[in-house]
């Protein structure tokens, strides 16, 4: 029973990082056709919201949380998906995509630090070393056979704080465990696009009017609401219930690999040695950071 249900926790955990993987496709259909991104967040956002909310009313899981709960939720929401999307995302702009995916792939490293400090959970070696050594395979997919591109101090803050914000959002989400997957993933889409709508207002008459919509672009809006806000985040929060933040953390790192790998079965990328070898090191270093280490099995025996 237990591996059955350690089991459907790293299939929701895969399947959360395929739906974050290929949300690129949706993403650049939405900006090619002129979509703002503040629009794009707060419209899925809402979308999300009212979808997982007749969801939860329909099959009765509906929760209200407790007070002293609200403003766990609020932080939640306010690291991600609020200020997360608006580091990453602008950060972007100002960053070469290859220099950002190695910064997004070091919260798998912070976060079991804050584990350890905040809550005192237990540093696991294996874990770190799977970490670093997907690192190092994250760095290998994006930089190829160059390390050339736009490059700013602005746009490295901006990451920064998208690392930060997700980091928090790992530590924060520990102590809700105790609510569903449905309820978390309710409150904070709906916290997090009321604080979108000040930035929202911002949004010109030209900016709205430029936006072109056609069945693909209203089709990727939904898909990214359905998959990548709701069904991949309820995913994860129903994994971390199982598996510990620290190692599900990891996969993070495995967004860039399935990133890659679909862009080559739809023919908008080729597969090299070099794109061959950095995903062998990531899927090797997400291995090694699920081995339970010397520590870890001691904890387990004496539970």
């Amino acid at each position: 029973m237990k591996n059955n249900k350690i089991a459907k926790a790293y299939i929701a955990l895969i399947l959360a990082q395929i739906f974050w993987g290929i949300s690129f496709v949706w993403t650049k259909e939405l900006l090619n056709n002129e979509f703002n991104v503040v629009f794009v967040i707060t419209v899925r956002l809402l979308i999300s919201f009212a979808l997982l909310l007749a969801i939860a009313f329909i099959t009765r899981q509906i929760e209200s949380i407790k007070k002293d709960d609200r403003k766990w939720f609020f932080l939640l929401a306010f690291f991600e998906p609020f200020l997360y999307f608006i580091g990453e995302n602008y950060g972007l702009k100002l960053v070469d995509a290859s220099y950002a995916a190695v910064f997004i792939a070091i919260i798998p490293v912070i976060v079991p630090f804050g584990l350890f400090f905040l809550y005192r959970q237990r540093l696991s070696w294996t874990n770190l070393l799977g970490v670093g050594i997907s690192i190092v395979g994250v760095a290998i997919l994006s930089f190829g056979n160059s390390i050339a591109g736009t490059f700013s101090i602005a746009g490295v803050l901006l990451l920064l704080l998208a690392v930060f914000s997700a980091v928090g959002y790992n530590l924060i989400l520990f102590k809700l465990f105790h609510y569903k997957p449905i309820t978390i993933i309710i409150y904070q889409n709906i916290i997090a696009a009321v604080l979108y709508l000040p930035l929202f207002l911002f949004i010109n008459t030209a900016e709205l009017t430029a936006m072109r919509w056609t069945p693909n672009t209203v089709l990727a809006l939904v898909m990214l609401a359905v998959f990548c806000s709701s069904i991949a985040f309820m995913g994860y929060s129903y994994a971390v219930k199982t598996i510990p933040i620290a190692k599900a953390s990891v996969f993070a790192n495995a967004i860039p690999v399935i990133t890659i790998v679909f862009a080559v079965i739809i023919g908008q990328e080729t597969l090299t040695i070099s794109k061959v070898v950095g995903i062998t090191i990531v899927i090797s270093g997400l291995l090694i950071s699920q081995m339970i280490s010397k520590g870890e099995a001691t904890d387990k025996s004496h539970s």
